[in-house]
C-alpha cells in the first residue's frame, strides 16, 4: 500500500533490493572500504565491530564485488556458532579441498590450498568471518596457527573479522595475545558514527524505485540527538 501511495515501483529501504552501486557512502563505510583496500595487498588481520544493522555485511558485500576474480579470491563465512572440526569443515567447503584425516588433515589441506592460491594463482585469498564475536576460543587459537606460514615469516592471506563490539573485549583477553601480535597484523576499532539520514534519504529516492515523488526531504523531520 505504502508504495503506491508513495510513488514507489519497489521498496527501496528493504535490503533484498539493495544494490553495491546505489550504496550510501557514509563516512563509516567509506572508511571501511580504504581499511578493506589496504588490508588486501599487506594481508593482515582487520577487525570491523559495530553494533546490529549498521551495514558491516553491506560493506563486505559492495568491497567483494569491486574486487578482480583475476587477483584475488575472497570468501565469506558467517556460521561462527561452531566447534573447531566443524570451522575446519566450513574452511574445506570454501576452498574447495577434501575435507579428511581430521583436524591434522583438515589443518595441512587449508594452509596447502591458501598457499597454492597466494603462491601459483597469484590470487591471494581473503577470508571474511561474520558474526565473529560467536567464535570459540579454540578456532580463535587455530586462526593464529593457519596464518604461520615459513615458520611464520609469510603473510599468505588476509583475515577479516566482522562482529559486535564485545569482540574487543574477547580478543583483549591474556589467551589471544599471539593472535593480537601477528606479524603485519592490522586490527582496527570500526566504530560507526549518525547516519547522515537526509543525505541517506535524498539518495535513496534517486533511485529508480521512485516513479513519482509524493514527499520534499525538507519536510523530513530527524532527530538528531
Amino acid at each position: 500500500m505504502f508504495r503506491s501511495y508513495y510513488g514507489l515501483s519497489f521498496n527501496p529501504f528493504d535490503k533484498q533490493n539493495a544494490r553495491e552501486k546505489d550504496r550510501f557512502l557514509s563516512k563509516d563505510i567509506s572508511e571501511m572500504t580504504s581499511r578493506l583496500d589496504y588490508l588486501k595487498d599487506t594481508r593482515g588481520i582487520g577487525l570491523f565491530t559495530a553494533r546490529p544493522g549498521m551495514g558491516k555485511s553491506f560493506a563486505l558485500r559492495c568491497f567483494a564485488k569491486s574486487l578482480n576474480p583475476n587477483l584475488y579470491h575472497m570468501e565469506y563465512i558467517c556460521l561462527s556458532t561452531v566447534s573447531v572440526m566443524e570451522f575446519y569443515r566450513q574452511l574445506c567447503s570454501v576452498l574447495g579441498v577434501e575435507p579428511r584425516g581430521g583436524k591434522p588433515g583438515m589443518f595441512r589441506a587449508v594452509q596447502e590450498q591458501i598457499l597454492y592460491l597466494y603462491k601459483d594463482k597469484k590470487q591471494p585469498l581473503l577470508l571474511a568471518v561474520d558474526e565473529a564475536q560467536y567464535l570459540s576460543t579454540g578456532i580463535l587459537e587455530d586462526i593464529k596457527m593457519l596464518m604461520n606460514y615459513g615458520y611464520d615469516s609469510l603473510n599468505c592471506f588476509t583475515l577479516i573479522l566482522c562482529g559486535e563490539p564485545h569482540l574487543n573485549s574477547t580478543l583483549k583477553k591474556p589467551v589471544h595475545e599471539a593472535l593480537r601480535q601477528h606479524p603485519m597484523g592490522r586490527f582496527i576499532l570500526f566504530v560507526h558514527t549518525p547516519l547522515p539520514f537526509p543525505a541517506a534519504i535524498t539518495l535513496c529516492v534517486q533511485r529508480p524505485a521512485f516513479v513519482t515523488a509524493t514527499f520534499t526531504i525538507e519536510g523530513l523531520i530527524v532527530d538528531s540527538s
